[in-house]
């Protein structure tokens, strides 16, 4: 099957994308296609199941450790000190209107970790509680390869990833019995509009809900509140949509802090709220990696399986006791066994990683204030796998990894009720050249790819 699908015209692959919504600008303006694979991955059905049913029970993890204050203050009290912008989130954090239903759409990114018997299991990289992007291409692309592989007899993993997306934003604006707009608030010089254009135009075409888009400077200097609700050029904005707002280089003036304590402040619900991106920062992802931890928010047999998909953590500042005993602050096994970790910052985004070499350099160049914005997480081993990657319309062959990510979309109507629904539907699967470090398709780091059962 590599050799027939991988043989094929990348121009028809190419042709399939640009028909299709799977592009996005270039710096000078122009548009292209997204990298993806010309051969889907062959999965492990296992790895592949256990990854989707983990992303449900994570989103009622996340919404419990959301709605914990206590839980918060205490784990980023740290933070809070060091670091403004976490600082800011709490600020926001303490504007909200009580008793607003919770909205997420997530993303349960996992790599298939190799075990001591050979087999490979899930091992969380992280959970997307913001902007988590490219449902729509990846859907695309599933559809690509089914269609190049017509005349095979091959057994791909259904993607609707997209399709998935717009149906949690229509599903919670009636839960919400909402009468106003969904607000999609941007960065500045986005690329990835087209992917975001297929959800809105969904959205209006097919639940008849209205949008609008802007920026969050926009929104701080032209929105307002009427009767606590809030508003943006005439428009009550029902859901802020954020695919914005996860870095501090978002919040170019203080009108993009106005708008997001104006969303706190008024009845629309914030997609996601102040409180749900700071449970979303690596420091929390750190502390419930240990499974005495897990069981504060979900019945110990929860806690068993998803302490399973976690690997270790350490702050650079705290004992960390090794697999083979050895016991020393994280900072010392980050300069010792570099190969072994991947140094990140606190903060949801990707891109800012180091590896290897490179953490032992940044960790000599850390001042203490410094320590406290990163934390060490072990390093995933996985299979290495042959695939065809294409970019700007050539076929690449190369060694990959990959690392597999279940969308979901769930719905709370307060703090402490059930969800009304929580439901995983459709994947991104980025595949990487084993030289690349970083996972980040729009960052050039890595293609779209679909899973492919043996």
């Amino acid at each position: 099957m590599m050799n027939q699908l991988s043989h094929q015209s990348p121009k028809e692959a190419l042709e399939y994308l640009l028909a299709h919504g799977a592009v996005r600008y270039t710096e000078a303006g122009a548009v292209t296609h997204l990298p993806c694979s010309l051969v889907p991955w062959e999965a492990p059905r296992g790895f592949v199941q256990e990854t989707e049913e983990l992303t449900t029970l994570y989103n009622d993890l996340y919404h419990r450790v959301a709605n914990d204050d206590d839980f918060l203050h205490t784990e980023l009290a740290r933070a809070r000190a060091a670091d403004d912008f976490v600082e800011r989130l709490f600020q926001a954090k303490s504007h909200e209107l009580a008793g607003k239903p919770s909205l997420y759409l997530n993303r349960n990114d996992c790599m298939p970790a190799i075990q001591a018997d050979g087999s490979v299991w899930p091992k969380q990289v992280e959970m997307n509680l913001m902007a988590s992007a490219l449902g729509e291409a990846s859907q695309v692309v599933y559809r690509m390869h089914r269609f190049l592989s017509q005349h095979q007899n091959i057994e791909l993993k259904e993607n609707r990833a997209g399709s998935g997306l717009s149906q949690g934003l229509a599903d919670g604006y009636r839960e919400m019995n909402a009468d106003g707009i969904v607000l999609f608030l941007i960065p500045v010089g986005e690329v990835s509009v087209f992917d975001q254009r297929i959800t809105e135009s969904r959205l209006v075409e097919e639940y008849g809900v209205k949008t609008l888009r802007c920026s969050l400077e926009e929104l701080g200097e032209e929105g307002e509140l009427r009767g606590g609700d809030l508003y943006f050029r005439g428009h009550k904005v029902s859901i802020a949509y954020f695919r914005t707002g996860y870095a501090p280089r978002h919040y170019l003036t203080e009108d993009s802090w106005k708008a997001r304590n104006l969303i706190e402040q008024s009845s629309a619900v914030s997609l996601p709220s102040a409180r749900t991106q700071l449970a979303n920062t690596k420091l929390i992802q750190l502390v419930l990696a240990k499974e005495e931890v897990l069981k504060r928010f979900v019945e110990p047999e929860q806690a068993k399986r998803l302490a399973k998909s976690c690997v270790a953590f350490t702050k650079l500042d705290e004992d960390f006791t090794s697999p083979d005993g050895k016991t020393a602050l994280g900072r010392d096994h980050g300069l010792t066994n570099s190969d072994d970790w991947v140094l990140k910052p606190h903060r949801e985004g990707g891109g800012n990683n180091f590896f290897g070499a490179d953490i032992i350099s940044r960790i000599k160049q850390m001042s203490e204030a410094e320590s406290e914005a990163y934390i060490l997480m072990e390093k995933i081993r996985q299979p290495v796998f042959e695939s065809v990657r294409m970019v700007e319309g050539q076929a690449i062959n190369c060694r990959c990894f990959t690392e597999l990510g279940f969308f979901a979309r769930a719905f709370y109507r307060g703090a402490d009720a059930p969800s009304t629904f929580n439901v995983a539907q459709g994947y991104l699967l980025r595949t990487k050249d084993e030289s690349m470090d970083e996972g980040l398709v729009l960052g050039g780091f890595s293609f779209l790819d679909s899973v492919k059962f043996a």
